[in-house]
């Protein structure tokens, strides 16, 4: 069909212009919760008053917790205007469906299906007097959660949280002092680790002789707990979607003919 003719059947709907608006607001409402979020996650605490970083380090996370909510309620609402704009037309119907079908992808949906649950925690025990053994080897790091994560993408897991952090592609998983940031937000044992999939095969996944969780296990059993579920809710990535250096490649007419001539000839 040509674009024009579509172009041109858009503009004349009545609906275009207070979607248009509603969009615009929502874009700005967006933008400054992000904005408030990533200040929130950049600021210091006071390191001159040594009894106020607990007090200060609560508030800094009630208030990370409240703009995720808000960015959270912002992006539903973004979603309602997006099904009211598709009801409008069946082309735009189209469009609406491919857009929630790469927010499904992108993890930007909550989302519940069967699957595992895996609780790993601090031990309990040190080691004994003389013991070769380090201390920290007691201590659930973010090396032991990434390795988790990354064997149960491999085992065909759909979705994945820690403690409530769902995990995306550009999701980071780092020590930060005596806590593991997921998504910059500081998280502390015990971590709760959910993955959507069939419970059969994960739990088998991270059973495997030599595996991912073997030498914890070999430590103290009861730093790992891993539970099958029939059902296990995930929630949606809340945090910043802002790209400031990557952008779309943008195709130009007979770019793909030129380039696998240039490969042939080479």
């Amino acid at each position: 069909m040509n674009l024009n003719v579509f172009l041109s059947s858009i503009r004349n709907n009545p609906w275009v212009t207070p979607v248009t608006v509603m969009a615009l607001v929502l874009g700005a409402l967006l933008a400054v919760s992000l904005k408030t979020q990533q200040t929130i996650r950049s600021a210091s605490l006071p390191s001159n008053r040594f009894s106020g970083l607990a007090a200060a380090y609560r508030d800094q996370q009630e208030q990370l917790k409240m703009a995720n909510e808000e960015i959270s309620k912002l992006r539903e609402r973004t979603t309602q205007y997006e099904n009211e704009m598709a009801s409008a037309s069946e082309k735009a119907k189209l469009l609406n469906d491919s857009l929630q079908e790469a927010k499904f992808l992108a993890g930007l949906t909550p989302v519940e299906g069967p699957g595992v649950e895996v609780i790993l925690q601090d031990s309990k025990k040190r080691p004994p007097a003389n013991s070769p053994i380090d201390i920290e080897n007691y201590i659930i790091h973010d090396s032991d959660l990434q390795r988790v994560v990354n064997e149960l993408h491999a085992a065909g897991a759909e979705a994945v949280a820690i403690n409530g952090q769902r995990i995306i592609a550009n999701t980071a998983i780092r020590c930060v002092g005596p806590t593991v940031q997921v998504n910059s937000i500081a998280l502390s044992s015990p971590y709760v680790i959910q993955a959507i999939g069939d419970p059969d095969t994960l739990a088998s996944a991270l059973n495997l002789p030599q595996g991912v969780l073997t030498d914890i296990q070999a430590l103290d059993p009861n730093m790992v707990k891993i539970v099958k579920k029939n059902k296990i809710q995930i929630p949606a990535y809340t945090g910043s979607l802002v790209f400031r250096y990557a952008k779309p490649v943008v195709a130009t007419p007979g770019s793909s003919a030129q380039e696998e001539e240039g490969s042939r000839s080479q």
